[in-house]
């Protein structure tokens, strides 16, 4: 029973510091992590460039000299991509941006979706589009928003990663999380709809229809929110996005821009050179690819979920953490209290000595009721 009591002032005396120590241990093992969030973003820009037959070299048919104007088969503000060479380029190809103003540098892409569908209608020349073999690719440079562009204004691509399509009817899905994530850790270049590098022979053409009917959804978690260490304050900059228009027929439209506290942007055309492999073929005879200047007015469209705090109540881990320290103080207690309880010793207790006084005066008193009796002489 004293076992049993001493167990229970132990427990007792641990319990307070479990729960003060426990919570700030569960704090520092675990750190907290940002919620996901869902956006929808908008286009930010498209535009699709075109590599006419009489362009090809060598033609893939040995005609005549070449019309004076070839049709493409793609309506205005419609996108398309086509391969009609020999080999593995795109003949026709498009581009895609999207607004990511409001992603900051460490965002995690958990997953981007990019969806088009194609243009069944009568002006629309699609040819073995059912099973058309179009991917993904990663630009490797900032390009122009255009409507039928020249293929030499069209931005080499990087097929080392190539995302291949989920078709469903007439719409193409393509999950891209690993594009969208090279946006965020270097520039916005957008995703480019292709040939796939290995068909060199099946000839297709898929229009599909404008960039207003692009859909994308993406899932994006933000960095983890960081404590200062500094006593003095700053000042951030704030960072906007702007919307590009799709060009219009023949020419290059505007494309976004970037807004910054502390770096100013581009005031007029920049050329910036292919840094991986293509898949087309590049010429040099056409102007660069423009970035917007410093008169265009940034603007945002993409709504983003508020950021909620990290719920405070303990965890798994906290648990765990009490019950292993309740359980260390058990055993403490039980290894260090003193196994030897004192017994009382009945032959020294007080009452055995009054009743052993009792008994020497009750004989006492029956040896003076006795009498002696004297020994006869005979």
């Amino acid at each position: 029973m004293r076992r049993l009591m001493q167990l229970v002032m132990l427990l007792a005396l641990a319990t307070p510091g479990v729960l003060i120590l426990g919570p700030a241990t569960a704090a520092q093992a675990a750190p907290a992590r940002a919620a996901s969030k869902a956006v929808k973003p908008g286009v930010l820009q498209a535009a699709w460039f075109w590599q006419t037959v009489a362009e090809q070299n060598p033609p893939p048919v040995a005609v005549g000299p070449p019309p004076a104007t070839e049709p493409s088969g793609v309506p205005a503000h419609d996108l398309a991509v086509a391969h009609t060479s020999n080999d593995a380029t795109s003949s026709k190809m498009t581009v895609l941006a999207f607004k990511l103003g409001v992603l900051k540098p460490g965002t995690t892409i958990d997953n981007f979706t990019v969806s088009v569908t194609l243009d069944k209608s009568s002006s629309a020349a699609n040819v073995n589009s059912a099973a058309a073999p179009i991917v993904a690719c990663l630009p490797t440079r900032l390009w122009a928003a255009a409507d039928g562009g020249d293929y030499s204004d069209e931005p080499p691509v990087d097929c080392s990663s190539k995302v291949a399509p989920s078709v469903k009817g007439d719409t193409y899905s393509f999950t891209i999380s690993s594009i969208a994530q090279a946006w965020i850790d270097d520039q916005n270049v957008g995703v480019a709809l292709v040939n796939d590098p290995d068909n060199t022979q099946t000839p297709f053409q898929a229009v599909f229809s404008g960039a207003k009917t692009v859909k994308a959804t993406m899932n994006y978690t933000p960095p983890a929110p960081t404590t200062p260490t500094g006593s003095g304050t700053g000042s951030t900059g704030s960072t906007g996005s702007g919307t590009g228009s799709t060009g219009s027929t023949g020419g290059t439209g505007s494309t976004g821009s970037t807004g910054s506290s502390s770096v100013p942007p581009p005031s007029g055309p920049v050329s910036l050179p292919p840094t991986g492999p293509t898949t087309g073929t590049a010429g040099g005879s056409a102007q660069p690819p423009v970035v917007a200047g410093s008169g265009s007015t940034p603007t945002t469209s993409t709504t983003v979920a508020l950021r909620k705090p990290a719920p405070s109540s303990p965890n798994t881990a906290f648990w765990i953490g009490a019950v292993a320290i309740a359980l260390l103080v058990v055993a403490a207690g039980a290894v260090l209290a003193d196994s030897t309880v004192p017994v009382p010793n009945a032959t020294t207790s007080r009452l055995g000595r009054v009743l052993r006084e009792r008994e020497r005066e009750q004989q006492r008193q029956l040896d003076r009721a006795t009498p002696t009796l004297a020994p006869r002489r005979v």
